[in-house]
């Protein structure tokens, strides 16, 4: 992780945030902003924080899906 009092992550984490910066330029919505985080854990080497990452992302859907299911019903 980067750690914004080691001074040799201040750049990196300027970086970041510009990133973010331009992603929410494009006026993604939550749906969108959960598929990018999806799509750049994918990305990661380490596995286990990949899956981890993808399975809260999968578990919010089936939390959302249920929700929107008892408000029809």
């Amino acid at each position: 992780m980067l750690d914004p009092n080691n001074p040799e992550d201040v750049l990196s984490i300027e970086k970041c945030r510009n990133i973010i910066k331009e992603i929410l330029n494009f006026g993604v919505s939550q749906n969108e902003m959960l598929k990018i985080i999806e799509l750049i854990s994918l990305e990661l080497e380490n596995r286990e924080i990949m899956t981890n990452i993808i399975n809260c992302i999968k578990q919010k859907e089936i939390n959302t899906n249920n929700i929107n299911k008892e408000l029809v019903i």
